[in-house]
């Protein structure tokens, strides 16, 4: 593929650019903060590996659900990430069953046995063959998509570990459907299934960290605005936030608005903020004290490590959206997807010594994608 140089070995620009944020890392995409044109792709080496000792870790979360490009997450690698899923949610069976909330392993039986149709019709030589069995299979995908929907929603009222898990769940419905399209070529219908998905996940995502904000303490909220501050923009400052920082002083509120309003002098800031929503600060403060609205944590099954979990699901949507980029180079270069996935370098190397494929254009790349914030409010 002359548009494109395939290279196990990172160039120093790219690297100088990370640690000078002139690039910036979204999922398997690098590409220039300010163009937003993509620069690199990531292509594991090893479909398995899940950490990185190096690039990943220097430059963002290296955990996730999902590889960093779509090319690397084929249909025995959602099996595996599918396993690992129903491990999880035996281990919560019990917490689940006492709320009341149906937790049915035949939805993921029945998604198993849609991975496996996928599988072994991209192994037929006859095209009607695998045309007929990978249809079958998406039908499949399509019915545990709703079904899983369906268990989130009701999971996040009642238990937020096992949305985490049924939200995991529907990101493996939608590239698995996705990587069909593609074995078929349909590189269109892949296209517009990941910017449906992006939309969909835009909005359930931001659900997830909305309620799992909730077990957040002080340090980890902190935390989370400072690694965020650069995404998040202004809206996402509520009237809770304030009041929040009415009660809880500047050293709550600060993390949240030092991002929004640099340059602006503290006492500037927090005096307009502060008069106009004390009254409705001290009413609920005395509430609090009263036992009035109190919060019903304590009685929901706790969230481990939250986090963690927030950060893992920013990182997976993240990794979901930059697919959308691969599959438009696709596009844009003309190229199969077989012949996409047959990229790599000249040079022989030992692949247990390298972690990851640099796909270069000869050029940055100006793509077109359909992009969703999951931090507007």
């Amino acid at each position: 593929m002359e548009n494109v140089t395939a290279t196990f070995v990172i160039p120093n620009w790219i690297t100088e650019g990370l640690k000078n944020q002139a690039y910036e890392r979204v999922g398997g995409v690098i590409r220039e903060v300010g163009s937003k044109k993509v620069v690199s792709w990531l292509r594991e080496v090893s479909p398995s590996l899940i950490q990185s000792s190096t690039i990943l870790s220097q430059f963002g979360s290296a955990a996730s659900i999902l590889n960093l490009g779509v090319s690397v997450i084929g249909f025995a690698i959602v099996i595996q990430r599918l396993e690992e899923i129903e491990k999880r949610l035996k281990i919560l069976e019990k917490d689940v069953n006492q709320l009341n909330q149906k937790f049915d392993l035949s939805v993921y039986a029945n998604f198993h046995a849609a991975l496996n149709l996928a599988r072994d019709a991209f192994t037929m030589t006859k095209p009607e063959n695998r045309v007929n069995m990978a249809n079958l299979a998406i039908n499949r995908f399509l019915e545990a998509q709703y079904t899983y929907t369906g268990y989130f929603e009701m999971a996040l009222e009642e238990d937020i570990q096992a949305a985490n898990e049924y939200l995991s769940s529907l990101f493996l419905t939608y590239i698995a459907k996705t990587r069909c399209y593609l074995e078929l070529e349909e590189t269109e219908t892949a296209r517009r299934c990941l910017q449906e998905g992006a939309e969909f996940f835009s909005k359930s995502v931001k659900k997830f960290i909305d309620k799992a904000f909730l077990y957040l303490d002080k340090e980890e909220e902190n935390q989370f605005y400072k690694n965020y501050s650069l995404l998040i923009p202004p809206t996402y400052l509520t009237i809770n936030d304030v009041i929040t920082g009415v009660l809880g002083g500047w050293t709550t509120l600060k993390p949240k608005v030092e991002p929004i309003f640099s340059g602006i002098s503290i006492a500037a800031l927090t005096v307009p903020l502060v008069l106009p929503v004390f009254p409705l600060g001290v009413i609920l403060g005395v509430g609090a004290l009263l036992g009035i609205n109190s919060s019903e944590k304590e009685d929901k099954p706790q969230l481990h490590k939250p986090l963690q979990k927030i950060e893992t699901m920013i990182e997976t949507y993240r990794r979901f959206e930059a697919y959308q980029a691969e599959i438009e180079v696709i596009s844009k270069l003309e190229s199969s997807f077989q012949d996409w996935l047959q990229l790599t370098p000249s040079a022989e190397v030992k692949l247990d010594e390298v972690e990851f494929l640099y796909i270069i254009p000869s050029k940055p790349l100006d793509l077109q994608l359909c992009s969703y914030s999951i931090f507007e409010y």
